[in-house]
């Protein structure tokens, strides 16, 4: 019952990966508030003793920095009121979905092997791929939320469907496999979890996933030689697939959507939502520090920044990353939220769980300039890698593989 009732949560992190969009909206929000009532069960049952974590309270290396990231976001809420007039708990109830970081802690509580984790990532992902597929094969007719998209940017849907992060951590584990096993199967999963990314149409997505992933090579491989073997490998597969038609078409289009908007200077729409947020809406330094509060629809806050800068104008914080973060919830709660992603970056793991750190590493570079780090649909998975970490880390504190696994909290 109790991975039923995981798998469940799951899916709601992800929403069904939208596959409720024919029901109506309002199923959006029931989706949210059964996950609540699921998560706050199960934690509630872990801190009454009733099903206690078989992984001791002083190895929760996470825990700390969720508190204080919370603590974080309570006081936005705080600012928001003392700056804009917004009710905190309405500002409360706009950031509801940062409960899903309390899937960390039902993880904690049920105590799943790793490999029951990592199983679960990677059929999650699958169920992404086929969700994908189906999609792009019925368009123009909407299984799932399109939002903007009516038709087909430089050859891709560009769909932001809920759940890429399953792609993304699966990718990186099957890299790492491969480097540690050398079996078919797990460079095959790759690269389909590549072409994923890569269908996606996201330019800054491609790029950090590439990195990332050459990266985890560099990091994997000890010795100078092989680093440059690989370094070799990888540029000569690159100018290869650079000469075939699709790839050759997309990588010139990024190139002329880069020039594009190089040469648009100041008018470019991220300045101008840059300009609209910490000019025109920000009040001062203590807004800027504290935090301006996530805005409510309804409120006259919520309305001049979600209506006439969002709807009217196309000024959206996230396409700032973690600088519209910062606009939302101050330098404070950025801090606060990067301290959480700088103790999973630099924990020492072995090197089968290297993917882990590579995986955090792209989710914090692929968020300068978006907001895939704190997307809808992207804390399920990343509770998953924390927890991860946290019983890698237990398992080498068990075997006495290192004196000290984590940095400190």
């Amino acid at each position: 019952m109790n991975k039923i009732i995981f798998f469940f949560i799951l899916l709601c992190s992800v929403h069904f990966f939208g596959l409720h969009y024919r029901l109506g909206g309002v199923v959006y929000d029931i989706i949210d508030f059964s996950y609540f009532s699921l998560a706050f069960l199960i934690v509630g049952k872990y801190l009454t003793g009733r099903n206690p974590s078989y992984i001791p309270s002083g190895d929760f290396i996470f825990a700390k920095p969720m508190v204080y990231f919370g603590f974080a976001l309570i006081v936005s809420s705080l600012s928001g009121f003392f700056y804009h007039d917004q009710n905190p708990l309405l500002t409360i109830l706009a950031m509801r979905y940062f409960l899903y970081f309390l899937i960390f802690f039902c993880l904690l509580s049920l105590g799943y092997s790793k490999e029951y984790i990592v199983k679960t990532v990677i059929v999650f992902a699958v169920f992404y791929m086929v969700v994908f597929t189906i999609q792009l094969l019925v368009f123009p007719t909407a299984i799932v939320p399109l939002g903007h998209t009516d038709t087909f940017d430089r050859g891709f849907l560009r769909l932001r469907l809920e759940g890429v992060g399953f792609i993304t951590l699966t990718a990186f584990y099957s890299l790492n496999r491969y480097m540690e096993t050398k079996r078919k199967i797990f460079i095959i999963l790759y690269l389909t979890c590549f072409t994923f990314v890569f269908i996606l149409g996201f330019r800054t997505l491609l790029a950090t996933f590439l990195f990332s992933s050459l990266l985890l090579v560099f990091w994997y491989e000890r010795t100078v030689v092989k680093k440059l073997l690989m370094l070799g490998v990888v540029l000569i597969l690159a100018m290869i697939a650079s000469q075939i038609g699709a790839i050759y078409e997309y990588l010139e289009s990024i190139f002329d959507k880069s020039n594009e908007q190089y040469e648009q200077g100041l008018d470019y729409i991220r300045y101008l939502a840059f300009d609209f947020l910490f000019v025109d809406v920000n009040v001062d330094l203590g807004s800027l520090i504290f935090g301006n509060g996530m805005p409510f629809e309804g409120t006259d806050y919520g309305n001049y920044v979600l209506g006439v800068g969002a709807k009217n104008l196309g000024y959206i914080s996230a396409d700032l990353g973690l600088i519209g973060f910062a606009f939302n919830y101050g330098v404070i709660g950025v801090v606060a939220f990067l301290n959480i992603y700088r103790i999973a970056i630099f924990t020492k793991l072995p090197k089968d769980s290297i993917y882990l750190n590579v995986f955090f590493i792209y989710l914090v570079i692929s968020s300068f300039t978006t907001s895939e780090i704190y997307r809808s649909g992207m804390f399920g998975v990343q509770m998953l890698g924390l927890y991860l970490v946290v019983v890698t880390c237990f398992e080498m504190k068990k075997v006495g593989g290192v004196k000290k696994v984590y940095i400190g909290t």
